[in-house]
């Protein structure tokens, strides 16, 4: 008997007929080629695994790993980075143990990085296999040194085959065992000759049988790689290349191609898509194929940190080290892995605006939610810690709530793989600072498959599908510097460094083997596709890949995409004159058409405030900013009180200028009153005003803000320094009436509101209105669209004091400033036709129902206006006023 090696350009058809004969043990690298023989999947890293497994060695958790690098690294070199150097240093240390059965060489001559590397690694591998440990790399190298027990194997898809993978291979394969390695005449397979040559010389013997050559467009493809001509595409065969303007048409037309081939009743384990970085490919690619319904997995691996899960365990650290602020502890109660809190919940978070934990508890308590989980010590011991993050876990059901998505649940289990790790040693005690360090750090190390399942469609990369089939092929991608892959330097072992290595019996690969093994991973890709093969690039990311050169394939024109989604079929029939029976479709039809008009020069509809249903003022008491406000921009009014929409309550966490009028206000209100019932009583005495703010914001319900007490002391100031103005009270004046409330008729607008003071002097009755602003507020608009105006001075004439005094004449009105200390009134006084005039105007647009977005010319209305969002002002306001 002998073991026998089977050399062809491409062995699959071998290897399948070998692999149907039942009397091998098949070993593949991937799921995939053994689906492709119709063989359950076993690799060589299987088998390794199982036979360590018995001799109760395992491979080492992520977190064990690293956490022995860590501390050999800490050992050896003692960085100030030391989680950074291990992250870094990490490849190289795994390829190192993959590449030699040992590392004790000697390292006279070699650069100081080097030799502190070998030593890491060294120690690294020692501490491992002191708890029974093997680091994922050097798997095959520990099984071989278990003296596996021998038997007939078929070993295909091996097809670069490495050293540590060799060594297995020769240390497993009894007589009659087969290994089918790809080989031809080309400077390509230059590492498999010499992989051939070694194996003979170990006894292995070379099979000479007729070529079995398949006809296919992968074979062509081939052929073509390795020996470019100008030779046309066979006719029969399916053959195309792409060249897409963006990332994402290139993503939405593959899968379109896709879908089709899966509506012809292609099974969908035998198309594949290909990118070099899956990666960069695999969001975007993902998010399509969940709008097209096309079942695609994606299995490459994405770190904890990038999955809802590590986002939620994220803020939760974040929150409880940050003592519960507001914003970071309302960002982890909305993340849809939280609580379900409706909409009384957060109405009362945005009104309270609660900070700290006893703040969140009291509001959470409403809902019967309790957030004691979260009430963590200073200290504990490890296994302490990870029983009260399990807790919060359990207490925020987190699991089933995972559960909704496939990679989520997968990223829950990982995560509680790891907290066994980190528990220990279970009696190391630790601040939560420590710990939470530790757990943010296996968050960027445990991983999860980025689509996980099984079936579907298969995103992979070049070197993944080595040796299998699939009847379609798209690759994606095929960039220029990404395909092939460029040739990098390895930071921490560059290419020089690796020479003298091999000297030393650690191969590790050179420029010229990296080069070579990414063009034969793409030379093995080809060999792929059975029926159809699809190679696409997109324009904006850079230049196509000179394997389109290679290949002599030229650009197609880009077929006409089919409808995939119902989110596509919505966009295209939006804009044409028939349409789909489809609710969502008819009113984004309807909503189009409202934006249509909306942004065109026809005169303003009912979306735009112009509903034509007369207002009844007859009936409606009006204040003065109503008025006004109805006066400066109709629509701002029409939104506000007939709409009745407003922004949801929210604490502000300054000192708004609204609640800084009221507390103002509320101040000069109490102490007027004071000076009232005692005249000879100082109403600018800094005590009595402290005492005066302080009862005023009980009386204003002043939220608690930060450093308040300080800056209280500023707001004093300033309206002391302005009541100290003889503006503010002049000598011989009486105080009459403090926030007196009034009703009347102007113009045939019923009016009510409050004076804030009523003055008698020599000369007559003054009213004041105070302001906190330093200059005077804007009016309503006047023919030409200004807001000059004033209204609320005149009314306060008309109205107030006629209400309150009919007896007695007013000789002037005004508007103090509580912020500058002196009269801010305007100077010009409106004309009785002026004012005719507006009231005219509101009048006439209560009783005809026209509220159109009319702004004032100069957009004071705009300024902090809520309803920005719903009117839209801008250009679009122009051309309505070009039509009108």
């Amino acid at each position: 008997m002998k073991r026998l090696l089977y050399l062809e350009t491409q062995p699959y058809l071998r290897a399948k007929e070998v692999a149907g004969q039942n009397q091998h043990e098949v070993l593949t690298p991937t799921r995939g080629v053994a689906r492709s023989l119709r063989q359950r999947k076993q690799s060589l890293r299987d088998f390794a695994t199982r036979l360590l497994q018995a001799q109760g060695i395992i491979i080492a958790p992520p977190l064990n790993a690293q956490r022995a690098l860590r501390e050999a690294i800490q050992q050896k070199v003692q960085p100030h980075d030391i989680a950074g150097m291990t992250r870094a240093w990490m490849p190289t240390v795994q390829a190192l143990l993959q590449a030699a059965p040992n590392l004790e060489i000697t390292l006279a001559g070699y650069s100081e990085r080097a030799k502190q590397l070998i030593q890491v690694t060294q120690l690294y591998q020692h501490l491992l296999h002191q708890q029974n440990f093997v680091d994922s790399a050097e798997v095959l190298w520990r099984a071989t040194e278990h003296s596996p027990e021998r038997s007939p194997v078929l070993i295909y898809g091996y097809f670069q085959p490495q050293a540590d993978e060799l060594a297995l291979i020769e240390a497993i394969a009894a007589d009659n065992s087969i290994f089918c390695l790809p080989l031809a005449d080309h400077a390509l397979f230059t590492h498999q000759q010499r992989v051939v040559d070694d194996l003979q010389k170990q006894g292995w013997q070379v099979e000479t049988t007729p070529t079995l050559a398949p006809e296919t467009p992968g074979a062509w493809l081939a052929n073509q790689f390795l020996n470019p001509t100008a030779t046309a595409t066979p006719d029969p065969f399916e053959i195309a290349a792409y060249a897409y303007p963006n990332s994402e048409a290139e993503a939405r037309n593959v899968l379109t191609q896709v879908k089709q081939r899966l509506h012809e009743g292609v099974p969908a384990r035998e198309i594949v898509v290909v990118t070099q970085d899956e990666a960069a490919y695999g969001p975007l690619l993902l998010d399509i194929a969940w709008e097209y319904s096309v079942p695609l997995r994606a299995l490459y691996s994405v770190p904890l940190s990038a999955t809802r899960i590590g986002a939620w365990l994220t803020l939760l650290l974040d929150v409880v080290q940050q003592q519960f602020p507001f914003e970071l502890t309302a960002r982890l109660l909305s993340h849809p892995l939280s609580m379900n809190a409706g909409a009384e919940f957060w109405a009362t978070v945005r009104q309270q605006r609660p900070s700290g934990f006893d703040s969140w508890q009291k509001i959470a308590q409403t809902l019967e939610f309790d957030l004691s989980s979260l009430k963590l010590p200073s200290s504990a011991r490890r296994d302490t810690w990870v029983e009260k993050l399990k807790g919060i876990f359990q207490a925020f059901n987190l699991r089933r709530r995972a559960s909704r998505w496939a990679r989520e649940s997968v990223a829950y289990n990982a995560l509680e793989d790891g907290l066994v790790t980190l528990s220990r040693p279970e009696g190391e005690k630790l601040t939560w600072p420590e710990f939470a360090e530790e757990v943010l750090a296996s968050l960027a190390v445990l991983s999860t498959p980025a689509q996980p399942g099984r079936g579907g469609v298969e995103l992979h990369t070049p070197l993944s599908v080595m040796g299998a089939r699939y009847r379609h092929v798209f690759v994606m991608g095929a960039l220029e510097g990404e395909l092939p892959a460029p040739v990098q330097n390895d930071p921490m072992l560059d290419f020089y460094e690796r020479k003298q290595l091999k000297t030393l019996g650690v191969h590790l690969p050179d420029a010229a083997e990296f080069a070579r093994q990414a063009a034969f991973e793409f030379y093995a890709l080809l060999h792929t596709a059975t029926e159809s093969f699809t190679i696409s690039y997109a324009k904006v990311s850079g230049e196509p890949s000179v394997y389109f050169k290679r290949l002599g394939l030229s650009f197609s024109a880009i077929p006409a995409k089919a409808i995939a989604s119902p989110e596509e079929a919505r966009r295209i029939y939006l804009r044409q004159a028939e349409s789909l029976d489809d609710p969502v479709l008819q009113q984004a039809i309807a909503a189009f058409q409202v934006e249509q008009h909306r942004e065109s020069s026809a005169l303003p509809n009912e979306y735009d405030g112009v509903v034509g249903v007369p207002f009844d003022y007859s009936q409606h008491w009006f204040s003065a900013s109503q008025v006004t406000q109805l006066g400066q921009c109709p629509f701002k009014w029409f939104a506000s009180r007939v709409l009745k929409l407003a922004e949801a309550e929210e604490l502000d966490e300054e000192l708004n200028p609204a609640l800084r009028g009221n507390l103002y206000h509320k101040v000069v209100e109490l102490a007027l009153k004071a000076a009232q019932a005692d005249p000879s009583l100082d109403v600018t005495d800094e005590q009595r005003l402290n005492d005066w703010f302080i009862e005023a914001e009980a009386l204003v319900k002043l939220p608690s803000f930060t450093a308040w007490e300080a800056r209280r002391v500023e707001h004093v100031k300033i309206l002391r320094r302005a009541m100290q103005q003889p503006e503010f009270w002049p000598p011989g004046t009486e105080v009459l009436k403090l926030e007196e409330k009034f009703e009347g008729e102007w113009q045939g607008l019923k009016i009510r509101g409050y004076v804030d003071r009523l003055d008698r002097t020599e000369d007559g009755l003054v009213l004041i209105d105070y302001k906190t602003s330093s200059k005077a507020p804007v009016g309503v608009k006047d023919e030409t669209g200004k807001a000059r105006i004033d209204l609320q001075l005149p009314l306060y004439q008309a109205v107030a004091a006629l209400a309150l005094y009919p007896d007695k004449a007013v000789c002037r009105t005004s508007y103090f400033s509580l912020t500058v200390g002196k009269d801010i009134s305007p100077k010009k006084t409106p004309t009785q036709a002026e004012l005719e005039g507006v009231a005219e105007r509101l009048k006439t647009t209560l009783s005809t129902g026209q509220y159109p977005v009319q702004p004032d010319i100069d957009g004071h209305a705009c300024r902090y206006c809520a309803y920005d969002s719903l009117c839209r002002a801008g250009n679009r306001l122009n051309r309505k006023g070009e039509t009108a």
